[in-house]
């Protein structure tokens, strides 16, 4: 190789690494100069997840309050206080940024690079997308447990209820005699006294009652015949009677054979 190439290789060499060096830089110096002109946009994009996230979390400890079995609420418990620790870092990072805590002005130096601190934010708040996702998984696999197993006792009451059903109609099946009559009758004749109760007599009190009532007008005139102020009549109207017809000798009365004071019978005007 003529000596008096090599200068000019080694000039061809190192202009080639400059250009190299200049694309590398100006690759560089672009990212950072977008991102620069798009940290205002993005820090309030990541301010917001923060408070979503926030929001988030009671809702999950809501989801938490609702699951009855302590194991499940342990192991959601354990990933809720994940989600809130990966919160609590990125709200943390988001701080150190800013000029001031709750405000959503960078910092000069933050702005300059943020680039860099853009892709160690957007990994912390994909974790906690992650811890989120499996959150929500394990909750809902935890509720189609519950549902399941609320099925279940559902359909065992079911079935015994129907067991019960079952042998209930067949013991009414088997009492031919057993009356089947609706409940409230049932319920009813259940609350009236028995007619043994009813047919007691009291102690101390007479068991004789009195005689039936007669119907009718035969019923009437016996009643009137037995009523003194018409058997006091009737004497006085036989009193008269005698002080006015002759005296009758022996054979003549009622033990001779005589006639007899007639006295119509009454008569039914039936």
């Amino acid at each position: 190789m003529d000596p008096s190439s090599s200068p000019i290789w080694t000039l061809i060499l190192v202009i080639t690494a400059l250009l190299l060096a200049l694309v590398v830089c100006a690759q560089i110096l672009t990212t950072y100069t977008v991102a620069y002109l798009a940290a205002p946009r993005e820090i309030a994009v990541f301010l917001d997840a923060v408070d979503f996230s926030i929001l988030e979390n009671e809702s999950y400890e809501r989801d938490v309050a609702r699951v009855r079995r302590l194991d499940d609420k342990r192991r959601l418990g354990r990933l809720l206080r994940e989600i809130q620790k990966g919160g609590d870092d990125v709200r943390e990072d988001l701080n150190r940024l800013l000029v001031a805590a709750g405000g959503a002005s960078l910092r000069i130096g933050a702005r300059l690079l943020w680039a860099s601190h853009r892709k160690m934010l957007e990994e912390r708040v994909r974790r906690l997308d992650l811890l989120r996702t499996r959150f929500l998984v394990v909750y809902m696999g935890i509720i189609a447990a519950m549902v399941t197993e609320r099925d279940k006792e559902k359909e065992a009451i079911a079935e015994k209820t129907a067991t019960h059903d079952v042998e209930k109609v067949a013991a009414d099946n088997r009492d031919p005699h057993r009356s089947k009559l609706p409940k409230a009758q049932s319920d009813s004749l259940k609350r009236m006294p028995s007619p043994m109760k009813m047919s007691t007599p009291t102690m101390g009190h007479s068991q004789t009652t009195g005689e039936p009532h007669r119907v009718g007008w035969m019923g009437v005139v016996q009643e009137l015949q037995r009523s003194p102020i018409l058997a006091k009549r009737h004497a006085s109207i036989e009193g008269t009677m005698a002080m006015k017809s002759p005296p009758m000798s022996p054979l003549s009365g009622p033990l001779g054979g005589g006639p007899l004071l007639n006295i119509p019978s009454p008569t039914s005007l039936d």
